[in-house]
């Protein structure tokens, strides 16, 4: 049985509580943003080393 910090209802010891993390908008929304993020360095790097391939031929 976890007792830490206190009873199973207790909202001591809690140092952040996100309202939204049960909202499925805000979930897709970081996914989105997190894959759009992921995306744009994937593309940078590819023009990248295209760009060095060019120039060390």
């Amino acid at each position: 049985m976890n007792t830490w910090p206190g009873p199973e209802n207790s909202w001591e010891g809690v140092d952040a509580y996100f309202t939204w993390a049960s909202s499925s908008g805000m979930l897709v929304l970081f996914t989105l943003v997190t894959a759009a993020i992921c995306l744009g360095v994937i593309i940078a790097a590819a023009r990248h080393e295209s760009e060095v391939a060019d120039s060390n031929k």
